[in-house]
């Protein structure tokens, strides 16, 4: 028997009712899959110094017990997170789990014949390694990065989910790793890393900022102690530890 107009008119008013106000969902509406992610922290959620970033961007706090998978798929540990009123501003910053400390020697910061050897005219910002990185990535005889060997390390650095966009820290970046050096060294012990950091003098992206008559100098911090906090520099061609860091 068919159904009169008036009557399905208000099976169907019936049916938006429930919608609107009950909270039934609507049978024709494809249900949102459920993601799950690597760590306990999603991609978008506020990191912390000592937070383990994984490939897919999510995070956990070192102090959680890690799966055997969870190592494997370990990239980056969190060392800054700041605000606009913070010394680097608002940004969180994390460091890549290899350092680049070849024979207990390093990299050199560039070549005695490379364009920025004898210059003062890049890589001058002491906050931002990113835009020093990127400077020296753009001189004419970069090329494929041989004559700037620490840039070259940070830019080639890759880790899966995270494959660019890796650069060396410039000065105040890496005295804030050094800062964080505690949580960090804790967070790499859980992943089974031992003494990434030992002391030794790591180079930053940022050349002498005084008016050094000497152009040939960048430079570089020393993690052992609050003695070494004050301003240190080396000779370009030198060889010190390398380290690279992404914004997460």
């Amino acid at each position: 028997m068919k159904k009169s107009f008036k009557l399905f008119l208000l099976e169907l008013c019936a049916v938006f009712a429930c919608l609107a106000f009950t909270g039934c969902s609507n049978p024709m509406t494809t249900p949102e899959p459920t993601v799950t992610y690597i760590g306990s922290k999603t991609p978008t959620e506020t990191k912390a110094v000592g937070d383990i970033v994984f490939t897919d961007g999510s995070a956990s706090p070192y102090t959680e017990e890690l799966t055997d998978e969870q190592k494997a798929a370990a990239i980056a540990v969190i060392f800054y997170v700041g605000d606009e009123n913070d010394t680097l501003g608002a940004k969180t910053l994390g460091v890549g789990l290899i350092t680049e400390r070849t024979n207990c020697k390093g990299l050199q910061w560039c070549l005695s014949d490379a364009v920025a050897y004898d210059s003062w005219d890049y890589a001058k910002n002491m906050d931002d390694g990113k835009a020093n990185t990127d400077e020296i990535a753009g001189l004419s005889d970069y090329g494929d990065g041989t004559k700037y060997p620490a840039f070259k390390f940070c830019r080639d650095y890759t880790a899966k989910g995270f494959t660019t966009n890796w650069y060396l820290p410039a000065y105040n970046e890496l005295k804030m790793l050094y800062a964080s050096l505690t949580e960090v060294g804790n967070a790499l012990n859980s992943l089974d890393i031992e003494n990434p950091y030992p002391t030794h003098w790591y180079f930053s992206s940022t050349r002498e900022y005084t008016a050094n008559k000497y152009h040939n100098i960048a430079m570089v911090f020393y993690f052992k102690d609050e003695e070494y906090l004050q301003h240190q520099t080396c000779s370009k061609d030198e060889y010190r530890y390398v380290c690279a860091i992404h914004t997460f």
